[in-house]
């Protein structure tokens, strides 16, 4: 499967990568040799969380790694200028509430919710993606189905 992701997102999932490896191969095993110090591994609650947290470790690797595998960098000149996509700045209306908000919509790896950048796999991107300037469309939330107008939306500048 591929994942769509600006070179930053990329950058940021190999720094994860780095700092998960350097933590699995010297943070872990310390905690583990501390441990096992402690007597009998078959009643070590320490030990079983020490291992827990290593299979958890090795898990998000092994994720971490598949989606550097399958990463395509996304570039402006993939998209259209006017719908809606990857790589735009989208202000939208909330027709129930009357609010307006801003997102971004990028990569998975670019997602940061709290600045309004969100995955273009996230319900309300994948609503938005594909719709024009003034259109209305409704988009299934966690919890509720919402109705929006889009108000207007850009390239972002540096994209």
């Amino acid at each position: 499967m591929t994942h769509l992701s600006t070179a930053e997102g990329l950058q940021k999932l190999k720094k994860e990568i780095e700092e998960l490896e350097r933590h699995i191969k010297i943070e872990i095993p310390r905690d583990l040799a501390a441990a096992a110090a402690h007597g009998d591994l078959r009643e070590n609650a320490e030990y079983a969380a020490a291992k827990d947290k290593q299979s958890l470790a090795m898990a998000r690797l092994k994720e971490l790694r598949e989606r550097v595998r399958h990463a395509e960098i996304i570039d402006r000149r993939d998209f259209p200028e006017d719908i809606v996509t990857l790589l735009k700045k989208v202000r939208i209306k909330d027709l129930e509430s009357g609010s307006t908000e801003e997102y971004i919509i990028l990569g998975d790896a670019d997602a940061d919710h709290e600045n309004g950048i969100i995955s273009y796999n996230s319900p309300l991107a994948a609503a938005l993606i594909g719709h024009k300037k003034g259109e209305e469309f409704d988009a299934e939330l966690p919890g509720s189905t919402r109705r929006f107008k889009i108000l207007d939306f850009e390239f972002l500048e540096d994209a």
